[in-house]
């Protein structure tokens, strides 16, 4: 049996919406705002169905469609970046985690990921946070799969030096 357009969106948001918001919150740092972009990503998915067109590969899709909306939102007048926050004193990594042995060097990682330039704080969090292949983030950011694998090996050399590694 063929699952209409509406059953297969459901399909996409119940499997992928955690990670999309995750992937939000750790670009910005709030959970409101995760939860606002969020929902846009998957309402403009949804318009984007509707008007007939076709996606192959959805998770990617969503990611992009969620970096293109945190890139919007970035370009509004009152937008503040993850390391304003910081230096206010909000620290991502402070939410979360089950087991304080293990995840005190995680949630260390998760914060200094936070200092990285741009194109390694991306790649980074998208790679050990998300767990996304080099290919699935290069289709997200449009880079090839050669640019991000650099990327992400430099990330995480000046991520192991922010540790002291």
């Amino acid at each position: 049996m063929k699952q209409t357009l509406e059953e297969r969106f459901i399909a996409a948001f119940d499997e992928h919406s955690d990670a999309i918001f995750r992937f939000c919150y750790a670009q910005t740092g709030w959970r409101e705002l995760a939860r606002d972009l969020t929902q846009d990503t998957f309402a403009r998915v949804w318009r984007y169905l509707i008007q007939g067109k076709s996606v192959q590969q959805m998770r990617p899709f969503l990611y992009q469609t969620a970096r293109n909306a945190l890139i919007d939102h970035s370009r509004r007048p009152s937008a503040q970046s993850l390391d304003e926050l910081q230096e206010t004193g909000f620290d991502v990594a402070d939410e979360c985690t089950p087991s304080p042995l293990v995840s005190a060097s995680a949630a260390e990682a998760v914060r200094l990921a936070g200092a990285l330039e741009e194109p390694y704080r991306e790649v980074v969090l998208l790679r050990y946070v998300e767990a996304l292949m080099p290919r699935e983030i290069a289709e997200i950011i449009g880079e090839s799969e050669n640019v991000v694998s650099v990327r992400i090996t430099r990330g995480m050399q000046k991520l192991r030096a922010l540790m002291k590694i």
